[in-house]
């Protein structure tokens, strides 16, 4: 979200803030951001100290192994086009264009540079370095998307709900509420646990961004809130509601041979645990 938030182009910055991103120095790299996440990261390992089983099930380590390389072996004979898929030269000549061009943007505009797309080109950058070719990269691709085909799918429903909260007048009405029940210091609190709930509805971070972040950011501007904060409020409340629904977790549950049951205690148990970290960073900070 806070990327998003930091995108020229995003549809909310150019509806809702007039087309001018929300900086990361306002978001991600503010005080009760890094409050926040010294908090989890250090207390939260202590808490899971606490809760080890005495008696934990262990995982079959024939699971864990690696995944055969994505790299492809073509005869002498193979034809240029085929040469070129598997080119290591022409994958780091890629990689090559890409850091130049990255490092490039980052000297004329720093950190103000960081957005959803910067961040997009350095992950495709780092996957063509490490896959070493083209096609290897593609592979690699392939085999991942399969698991994210329900998200896929997901995004054309929030993206009518979004339509039809603004042309319905809700995103309206839901405005005015938080506008009338909260002030400029409650209204971050708040919206962290508005978007919590909403959470259960949309559980995607970019969904949830942009149903829940224009009214939010409306809500702010008429407040005379800090909109990166609330916009790291919608984006904490999100997360923190993962816990009781840990749908991230079904790829390491099944390769452990456990199901959601087995882990509700303990993710509730940090759900609870948490409240007053981001309440703190919320209120006070």
């Amino acid at each position: 979200m806070p990327l998003s938030a930091a995108t020229a182009d995003n549809i909310i910055v150019k509806n809702y803030l007039d087309g001018i991103p929300i900086p990361l120095n306002e978001t991600i790299f503010t005080g009760y951001n890094l409050f926040v996440c010294a908090a989890i990261l250090i207390l939260v390992p202590i808490l899971a100290t606490y809760m080890v089983p005495k008696n934990p099930k262990t995982v079959d380590p024939a699971l864990l192994a690696e995944e055969p390389s994505f790299q492809k072996k073509l005869p002498k004979d193979a034809p240029p086009a085929l040469k070129m898929e598997e080119s290591v030269i022409l994958a780091y000549t890629i990689v090559v264009v890409g850091v130049v061009y990255l490092g490039n943007h980052f000297y004329e505009k720093g950190i103000a540079g960081l957005d959803i797309n910067t961040v997009n080109l350095i992950f495709v950058v780092i996957g063509l370095a490490l896959h070493k070719t083209p096609m290897a990269y593609m592979r690699a691709i392939s085999s991942a998307a399969k698991s994210t085909a329900g998200i896929l799918v997901q995004f054309p429903f929030y993206a009518a709900i979004a339509l039809m909260m603004e042309h319905s007048g809700l995103g309206g009405i839901i405005t005015d509420w938080f506008v009338d029940v909260s002030n400029k210091e409650t209204f971050p609190v708040l919206t962290f646990f508005s978007s919590a709930a909403i959470n259960f509805a949309v559980p995607s971070g970019g969904g949830h961004w942009v149903i829940q972040g224009p009214f939010i950011i409306e809500a702010a501007k008429s407040l005379g809130a800090d909109v990166g904060k609330a916009t790291m409020a919608i984006a904490y409340g999100e997360q923190w509601a993962n816990m009781a629904q840990p749908f991230w977790a079904l790829p390491a549950l099944a390769i452990a041979g456990l199901g959601v049951r087995d882990i509700m205690g303990y993710c509730i148990t940090a759900l609870i645990f948490t409240v007053p970290i981001f309440v703190i960073g919320l209120y006070f900070f």
